[in-house]
């Protein structure tokens, strides 16, 4: 038998409600607050398109070199003095250059070979005291590891409150496209009429649908073109 696929249940709802100001007959404030949402995307376009990154040039303008200037492109600019230095360590005599060795009595050695243990057993002092102090922090430790527990949870919380947040304005990456939200249809103050017979019609229900499936996550987000 086959298994039926099941479906994944998308956070954002099929039909969304506008905003109060982009009713017909809306009140002033609620339509001030929708015109300055719509200007806000408006010009948040606008910049972005003049403040963007500048697209990589194919061509970089500069000066060809000519064949004869390009063997002169890796000469070693080597100074005199860092000449005249080689040759005078080549030069130098070897009786110089050996040094002589210290010897070392059984007496240095034996004084070095106690400091060795002396330090030894210091550390291993140091090393008990350390760990009867963290015996005694014991319970301090307890409390701070569960307050990493709890602020860790806290953190984990609030990631996945912040991603449910996300996927509510934004669906989820289906392909190379990225989902670009529709316009906010709001009325401009001259065109708000109160009356629903004398509003003026435009055929935006296709679109807005079309735009519900992409949100939703259910079609691919298409490039955008015009009308021919």
């Amino acid at each position: 038998m086959l298994k039926e696929k099941k479906s994944k249940s998308s956070v954002i709802p099929a039909v969304e409600v506008d905003p109060p100001g982009c009713s017909f007959n809306p009140f002033p404030e609620c339509h001030q607050d929708a015109l300055a949402v719509a200007v806000a995307d408006e010009m948040k376009k606008v910049y972005r398109d003049e403040l963007g990154p500048e697209p990589v040039p194919l061509t970089v303008p500069g000066d060809t070199v000519d064949e004869d200037n390009m063997y002169f492109l890796d000469v070693d600019d080597a100074s005199d003095d860092d000449v005249d230095n080689i040759a005078e360590d080549g030069n130098m005599e070897p009786e110089k250059r050996v040094q002589k060795t210290k010897v070392v009595t059984r007496v240095e050695r034996n004084k070095k070979a106690r400091r060795k243990d002396q330090l030894k057993v210091e550390a291993e002092v140091e090393k008990v005291k350390n760990l009867s102090k963290e015996i005694d922090s014991l319970q301090d430790i307890i409390q701070e590891i569960a307050k990493e527990d709890e602020e860790k949870q806290k953190r984990h919380i609030r990631r996945v409150v912040s991603k449910q947040e996300k996927l509510k304005s934004f669906p989820p990456r289906l392909g190379k496209r990225k989902f670009q939200p529709a316009p906010v249809q709001v009325l401009l103050s001259e065109e708000i009429t109160g009356s629903l017979r004398q509003l003026k019609g435009c055929s935006t229900l296709a679109q807005d649908r079309f735009k519900s499936l992409e949100k939703r996550g259910l079609v691919v987000p298409s490039k955008k073109t015009g009308r021919r």
